[in-house]
């Protein structure tokens, strides 16, 4: 058997995502953001009269204003502390995949969120074929 003392935190470990978590929560209200009291992975803050959200899980951010330039002020003040390791990889689309979900910005005032994606992904992985009966009925052949 072999042990070893790791210098760094081991990504994908639940030790790693807890002190990424501590580590994002204190620089996210240094910065004067509140932690939702429900869902301490939500994080609020007024900026230029408008709420700008910050929601994660893990290490998976989803930044959001009405603001074009202050998403991109919070991008950045985020890289300042998080890049040192890492690069950050950031997505800017009306329609963008999250947590294994799409989320549509593109009708106005509304948002629509599907998995058929990720549903389809585990499907294929199972070895199921889809046969749609209708539009709101979908049955899993083997």
């Amino acid at each position: 058997m072999l042990y070893v003392q790791l210098k760094k935190t081991l990504y994908g470990t639940l030790q790693a995502a807890l002190l990424f978590w501590q580590l994002l929560s204190k620089t996210l209200m240094e910065w004067v953001f509140k932690l939702n009291e429900y869902d301490p992975c939500v994080a609020n803050k007024i900026i230029n009269g408008t709420q700008c959200t910050i929601v994660w899980h893990v290490d998976d951010l989803k930044i959001l204003h009405v603001e074009k330039k202050v998403m991109e002020r919070v991008i950045s003040d985020l890289s300042k502390v998080f890049r040192q390791e890492i690069s950050l990889m950031t997505t800017r689309s009306k329609v963008l995949e999250y947590l294994g979900m799409t989320l549509d910005y593109t009708s106005k005032g509304k948002v629509k969120f599907s998995m058929h994606e990720y549903i389809d992904a585990g499907r294929l992985a199972l070895g199921y074929e889809r046969t749609v009966q209708d539009a709101c009925s979908i049955t899993f052949v083997q």
